[in-house]
Protein backbone atom coordinates (compact mmCIF):
# COMPACT_ATOMS: atom_id res chain seq x y z
CA UNK A 1 0.00 0.00 0.00
CA UNK A 2 1.58 3.29 -0.95
CA UNK A 3 1.16 6.18 1.28
CA UNK A 4 0.60 9.59 -0.33
CA UNK A 5 2.85 12.39 0.97
CA UNK A 6 2.83 16.08 0.02
CA UNK A 7 4.15 19.03 1.53
CA UNK A 8 1.28 21.67 2.61
CA UNK A 9 1.13 24.51 1.27
CA UNK A 10 2.05 28.12 3.22
CA UNK A 11 -1.87 28.55 3.54
CA UNK A 12 -2.60 25.12 5.07
CA UNK A 13 0.29 25.71 7.69
CA UNK A 14 -1.42 29.00 8.10
CA UNK A 15 -4.12 27.59 8.98
CA UNK A 16 -2.93 24.56 11.03
CA UNK A 17 -1.13 27.52 12.75
CA UNK A 18 -4.03 29.24 13.33
CA UNK A 19 -6.08 26.16 14.57
CA UNK A 20 -3.15 25.47 17.15
CA UNK A 21 -3.22 28.58 18.46
CA UNK A 22 -7.18 28.70 18.89
CA UNK A 23 -6.99 25.77 20.55
CA UNK A 24 -4.26 26.39 23.09
CA UNK A 25 -6.06 29.72 23.96
CA UNK A 26 -9.53 27.52 24.14
CA UNK A 27 -7.54 25.21 26.93
CA UNK A 28 -5.70 28.06 28.15
CA UNK A 29 -9.29 29.71 28.89
CA UNK A 30 -10.89 26.13 30.24
CA UNK A 31 -8.21 25.34 32.50
CA UNK A 32 -5.91 28.06 33.40
CA UNK A 33 -8.15 31.68 33.51
CA UNK A 34 -11.27 29.81 34.25
CA UNK A 35 -9.99 28.25 37.52
CA UNK A 36 -7.96 31.49 38.74
CA UNK A 37 -11.14 33.96 38.02
CA UNK A 38 -13.49 31.40 40.34
CA UNK A 39 -10.86 31.25 42.96
CA UNK A 40 -10.61 34.78 42.98
CA UNK A 41 -14.40 35.07 43.25
CA UNK A 42 -14.48 32.90 45.84
CA UNK A 43 -11.10 34.50 47.37
CA UNK A 44 -13.32 37.94 47.30
CA UNK A 45 -16.45 36.48 48.66
CA UNK A 46 -14.92 34.77 51.67
CA UNK A 47 -12.96 38.34 52.35
CA UNK A 48 -15.94 40.47 51.86
CA UNK A 49 -17.64 37.74 53.97
CA UNK A 50 -14.65 37.84 56.70
CA UNK A 51 -15.56 42.01 56.55
CA UNK A 52 -18.62 42.03 57.65
CA UNK A 53 -17.54 39.47 60.77
CA UNK A 54 -15.02 41.68 61.45
CA UNK A 55 -17.06 44.73 61.35
CA UNK A 56 -19.73 42.76 63.97
CA UNK A 57 -16.73 42.33 66.26
CA UNK A 58 -15.35 45.68 66.06
CA UNK A 59 -19.21 46.61 67.52
CA UNK A 60 -19.22 44.60 69.64
CA UNK A 61 -15.49 45.40 71.04
CA UNK A 62 -16.86 49.06 70.86
CA UNK A 63 -20.08 48.46 72.93
CA UNK A 64 -18.30 46.63 75.47
CA UNK A 65 -15.89 49.32 76.26
CA UNK A 66 -18.50 51.68 76.08
CA UNK A 67 -20.37 49.63 78.62
CA UNK A 68 -16.92 49.39 80.80
CA UNK A 69 -16.64 52.88 80.69
CA UNK A 70 -20.15 53.16 82.63
CA UNK A 71 -18.87 50.76 84.31
CA UNK A 72 -16.16 52.58 85.98
CA UNK A 73 -18.15 55.93 85.72
CA UNK A 74 -20.37 54.59 88.21
CA UNK A 75 -18.15 52.68 90.42
CA UNK A 76 -16.27 55.94 90.61
CA UNK A 77 -19.86 57.73 91.55
CA UNK A 78 -20.61 55.48 94.11
CA UNK A 79 -22.03 56.21 96.70
CA UNK A 80 -21.59 54.39 100.57
CA UNK A 81 -24.34 53.16 102.90
CA UNK A 82 -23.38 54.86 106.19
CA UNK A 83 -24.18 52.01 109.51
CA UNK A 84 -27.21 52.63 111.14
CA UNK A 85 -27.97 55.54 112.52
CA UNK A 86 -27.50 58.17 109.86
CA UNK A 87 -30.52 60.23 110.20
CA UNK A 88 -29.12 63.38 111.66
CA UNK A 89 -26.54 63.30 108.69
CA UNK A 90 -29.18 62.81 106.33
CA UNK A 91 -31.95 65.30 107.55
CA UNK A 92 -28.39 68.10 107.52
CA UNK A 93 -28.28 66.82 103.43
CA UNK A 94 -32.08 68.24 103.08
CA UNK A 95 -31.66 71.25 105.09
CA UNK A 96 -28.63 72.00 103.08
CA UNK A 97 -29.81 70.88 99.57
CA UNK A 98 -33.50 72.31 100.04
CA UNK A 99 -31.49 75.59 101.55
CA UNK A 100 -31.18 76.82 97.82
CA UNK A 101 -34.99 77.10 97.18
CA UNK A 102 -37.67 79.75 98.47
CA UNK A 103 -39.29 77.56 100.88
CA UNK A 104 -39.33 74.12 101.60
CA UNK A 105 -40.60 71.19 104.30
CA UNK A 106 -39.97 67.29 104.21
CA UNK A 107 -40.91 64.44 106.45
CA UNK A 108 -38.64 61.57 106.77
CA UNK A 109 -40.75 58.32 107.49
CA UNK A 110 -40.01 55.30 109.20
CA UNK A 111 -37.32 52.78 108.26
CA UNK A 112 -37.58 49.38 106.91
CA UNK A 113 -35.02 46.53 106.73
CA UNK A 114 -34.23 44.19 103.85
CA UNK A 115 -31.45 41.74 105.00
CA UNK A 116 -28.45 44.16 105.82
CA UNK A 117 -29.77 47.29 104.15
CA UNK A 118 -31.81 49.62 105.70
CA UNK A 119 -34.34 52.13 103.95
CA UNK A 120 -34.87 55.65 105.23
CA UNK A 121 -37.77 56.65 102.94
CA UNK A 122 -38.59 60.88 102.96
CA UNK A 123 -41.18 63.17 101.10
CA UNK A 124 -40.78 67.07 100.28
CA UNK A 125 -42.06 69.90 99.05
CA UNK A 126 -40.13 73.11 97.75
CA UNK A 127 -40.91 76.13 95.37
CA UNK A 128 -37.96 76.63 93.17
CA UNK A 129 -37.64 80.17 91.09
CA UNK A 130 -37.22 77.81 87.97
CA UNK A 131 -37.05 74.81 86.78
CA UNK A 132 -32.99 74.79 86.53
CA UNK A 133 -32.94 75.26 90.25
CA UNK A 134 -35.43 72.51 90.95
CA UNK A 135 -33.37 70.00 88.16
CA UNK A 136 -30.21 71.03 90.23
CA UNK A 137 -31.68 70.21 93.66
CA UNK A 138 -32.71 67.17 92.85
CA UNK A 139 -28.45 66.41 91.17
CA UNK A 140 -27.28 67.67 94.47
CA UNK A 141 -29.30 65.30 96.57
CA UNK A 142 -29.30 62.05 94.07
CA UNK A 143 -25.28 62.74 94.18
CA UNK A 144 -24.96 63.62 97.71
CA UNK A 145 -22.14 61.87 100.02
CA UNK A 146 -24.93 59.12 101.02
CA UNK A 147 -26.75 56.82 98.77
CA UNK A 148 -30.05 58.55 97.78
CA UNK A 149 -32.86 57.17 95.21
CA UNK A 150 -35.24 59.98 93.96
CA UNK A 151 -38.73 58.72 93.78
CA UNK A 152 -41.79 60.14 91.89
CA UNK A 153 -41.84 63.89 90.90
CA UNK A 154 -44.21 66.24 90.40
CA UNK A 155 -43.67 69.59 89.08
CA UNK A 156 -46.22 72.45 88.64
CA UNK A 157 -45.14 75.86 87.36
CA UNK A 158 -47.30 79.07 88.12
CA UNK A 159 -46.09 82.54 87.23
CA UNK A 160 -45.66 85.24 90.10
CA UNK A 161 -45.11 88.54 88.54
CA UNK A 162 -44.04 87.03 85.46
CA UNK A 163 -41.58 84.86 87.33
CA UNK A 164 -41.49 81.29 86.64
CA UNK A 165 -41.79 79.69 90.34
CA UNK A 166 -42.30 75.95 90.26
CA UNK A 167 -43.58 73.91 93.25
CA UNK A 168 -41.89 70.43 93.29
CA UNK A 169 -42.92 67.76 95.31
CA UNK A 170 -41.39 64.41 95.57
CA UNK A 171 -40.67 61.33 97.35
CA UNK A 172 -37.17 59.37 97.54
CA UNK A 173 -34.80 57.11 99.87
CA UNK A 174 -31.63 57.25 101.91
CA UNK A 175 -29.92 53.76 102.32
CA UNK A 176 -27.88 52.64 104.96
CA UNK A 177 -26.27 49.29 106.53
CA UNK A 178 -27.04 47.07 109.23
CA UNK A 179 -23.46 46.39 109.28
CA UNK A 180 -21.80 48.10 112.60
CA UNK A 181 -24.57 49.70 113.40
CA UNK A 182 -25.89 51.28 116.72
CA UNK A 183 -28.83 49.54 117.47
CA UNK A 184 -31.62 51.56 119.27
CA UNK A 185 -35.19 51.18 119.49
CA UNK A 186 -36.23 51.73 116.32
CA UNK A 187 -34.07 49.11 114.82
CA UNK A 188 -35.23 46.55 117.45
CA UNK A 189 -38.64 47.41 116.94
CA UNK A 190 -38.39 46.77 113.02
CA UNK A 191 -36.15 43.51 113.41
CA UNK A 192 -39.30 42.29 115.82
CA UNK A 193 -41.59 43.11 113.61
CA UNK A 194 -39.43 40.88 110.64
CA UNK A 195 -38.75 38.00 112.35
CA UNK A 196 -42.78 37.75 113.45
CA UNK A 197 -43.66 38.54 110.02
CA UNK A 198 -41.19 35.11 109.12
CA UNK A 199 -42.81 33.76 111.64
CA UNK A 200 -46.27 34.03 110.83
CA UNK A 201 -45.09 32.65 107.15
Amino acid sequence: MRILTRDFTKLEKLVLLVLILVLMGLGYYQFVDQPIRRGIEEAHAERDKLQVELNAINIRISDYNYRAQELEAARELRQPMPSYNASEEEIAILNSILYESNDYSFNVDKITLNGNQIRRAFTLNFTAPNFETAKGIFTRLSFSHIRCLIGNIDCSGIDIEDGNVVNVKADGAFYETKVNSVMDAALEEVIAAQAEAQAET
